[in-house]
């Protein structure tokens, strides 16, 4: 799939909706991953249960996080980077395959780069 930059735009709000979700998720893990962590490197007390509750959390959210991203890879969109909130969407410019470029702070999809450059080249629409 190619994305005109209509077509990027008008899905725009479904993916800055999954990446929102994505930093909430990612943040519950590295929460859940150090407590248990903290529980671990305790004074042993911690309980066999307690700690297989603690690491099917994590697993828990970790899968959905896979979901997410799964989600996105179905709209062909490509994560860069989940820090930055950093997508491209496959696009086409004067015939060429292009990357349409959008991150969590712009507020649309108006730039590009060619797809053997990266977000430091790009360029506006």
């Amino acid at each position: 799939m190619r994305y005109t930059i209509e077509q990027a735009n008008a899905v725009l709000p479904q993916v800055r909706a999954v990446l929102l979700q994505l930093a909430v998720e990612q943040r519950r893990v590295d929460e859940a991953h150090t407590e248990l962590h903290r529980s671990l490197s305790g004074n042993g007390n911690v309980s066999p249960a307690d700690e297989a509750r603690q690491e099917t959390e994590v697993a828990g959210l970790r899968e959905g996080i896979r979901g997410l991203l799964m989600h996105l890879d179905r709209l062909a969109v490509e994560v860069r980077d989940l820090e930055m909130g950093l997508v491209d969407f496959p696009g086409e410019r004067d015939g060429q395959p292009v990357w349409l470029c959008w991150r969590l702070s712009d507020p649309a999809v108006a730039f590009w780069h060619t797809n053997e450059e990266g977000y430091s080249s790009r360029k506006p629409w």
